[in-house]
């Protein structure tokens, strides 16, 4: 048989994010995006299986990987039909693998001195996985940092909210007050953290969550918060709320599809290419400040 010359299906090959090249920290430059996976279980979840959420990110992510791909040049953004330049993507993303597994009691010191090399060499971590215990770790990590949270149960106080609402009221970054009040709240000399949470979507769209609340976010909403976010220096964003062993195909794909896909809003926009919905919302901050 020949050898193969032709670019790989999407589902073949070495499994990365987005089909970024493997990298070590050392290997990272400033403005660079470090994907690193958290397999563990949250304990306090009421159902197990959060420790397959990396694998199940990195799976559904293959099929955003054009700019490793010749065969698909540019992808392009089907609401305004317009391409989506991503040069120079696979040379800032980079898949640092899963945190090494090690004993319960050193998971949250080994995550921390993790995030703090990122945070070093200031680059950006992208954490698919973790849970609530993770998440503090990860904020307790970076020195006096702010944190923006979608969905989860609300942990500081202090931090900056965006999550489902009581009775369907829902949340929209649209509004002229939750633009103006982040724009008041965010301190641009501290690091940033985002906590993305699978429940910040309304329940509509997936019923994948363990701990589902009423009302919520659609896509286009969190793309675009997140697209905000992606204009400022954040330095750990971290997915979690996803639990792929959850039966029904079908719901498990959606909840995964909606991650990414809201992510992408992020990574383009940290790394200077912008969907033009995101650019849209960014002008219309700027008005507000």
């Amino acid at each position: 048989m020949p050898l193969r010359s032709a670019p790989l299906p999407r589902m073949a090959g070495h499994l990365s994010f987005m089909r970024a090249q493997p990298k070590t920290i050392r290997d990272l430059r400033p403005g660079d995006l470090a994907v690193l996976g958290l397999p563990f279980e949250d304990t306090g979840a009421p159902f197990a299986g959060q420790s397959l959420a990396p694998r199940a990110l990195r799976e559904t992510s293959v099929y955003f990987g054009w700019h490793a791909n010749p065969q698909f040049s540019h992808p392009v953004d089907i609401d305004a039909r317009q391409e989506i330049c991503t040069d120079g993507l696979h040379a800032k993303l980079g898949d640092l693998g899963d945190l090494a597994p090690v004993s319960e009691d050193r998971i949250h010191a080994a995550l921390r001195e993790a995030t703090l090399q990122i945070f070093r060499a200031e680059a950006c971590a992208i954490l698919l996985g973790g849970s609530d215990q993770l998440s503090r770790t990860v904020q307790k990590a970076l020195p006096g940092c702010q944190a923006v949270q979608f969905g989860g149960t609300l942990q500081v106080a202090r931090d900056f909210h965006v999550a489902p609402l009581p009775h369907g009221t829902g949340c929209s970054p649209s509004a002229g007050a939750s633009l103006a009040e982040f724009a008041l709240w965010r301190d641009g000399s501290k690091p940033l953290f985002v906590r993305f949470d699978l429940s910040v979507f309304r329940t509509s769209l997936s019923a994948l969550c363990d701990r589902p609340r009423l009302g919520g976010c659609d896509l286009e909403t969190v793309s675009q918060w997140l697209g905000i976010l992606g204009q400022h220096r954040v330095s750990a964003i971290m997915l979690t709320g996803l639990n792929p062993s959850r039966p029904g195909m079908g719901v498990v794909k959606v909840g995964q599809r909606l991650m990414v896909t809201a992510l992408l809003a992020f990574v383009y926009a940290r790394l200077g290419f912008l969907a033009p919905y995101a650019k849209q919302v960014i002008a219309e901050e700027t008005e507000l400040t």
